[in-house]
């Protein structure tokens, strides 16, 4: 697969993932608030099933696509700090590494059960934040 063609399945991966992340935390969290309880419950439950399913294979995507880019930066990275190209692209693979680990902690507490819906909407600003700072190094890193 071409360079090209990869850039562009990681751009409309990162364009689907923030998305979804803006439409939970600015849409759908203000929304949940005014429903009363039987029809949130239910709308969580849908919208949630329906979104992981979704999220996987966006998330399959954007990061497969962000692994074979970062392979063809080999060579930037193994000095990330020798230019303001590698130094952000090495904060932007950081920041990436950062949104999964709060997809882990996001299993590991819903399995447990310690996480309520205000601690949802808590990890979901928190990732919204994380993935435009993401977009933010990007952009930076080919207009310097």
């Amino acid at each position: 697969m071409s360079y090209t063609a990869i850039k562009t399945l990681h751009l409309l991966g990162a364009i689907a993932f923030i998305g979804t992340l803006f439409f939970q935390v600015f849409i759908l969290a203000p929304v949940m608030r005014d429903l009363p309880e039987g029809d949130r419950s239910r709308l969580a439950t849908a919208l949630g099933q329906r979104a992981r399913r979704v999220v996987h294979w966006v998330a399959l995507v954007l990061y497969g696509a962000g692994l074979t880019l970062g392979w063809q930066y080999r060579a930037v990275l193994s000095q990330p700090f020798s230019s303001q190209f590698s130094a952000l692209l090495t904060f932007k693979i950081a920041l990436a590494l950062l949104i999964v680990a709060h997809y882990v902690a996001l299993i590991f507490l819903r399995k447990s059960g310690r996480i309520g819906p205000h601690g949802m909407h808590l990890l979901n600003i928190s990732l919204l934040m994380h993935a435009v700072l993401v977009v933010i190094c990007a952009k930076a890193m080919f207009t310097l």
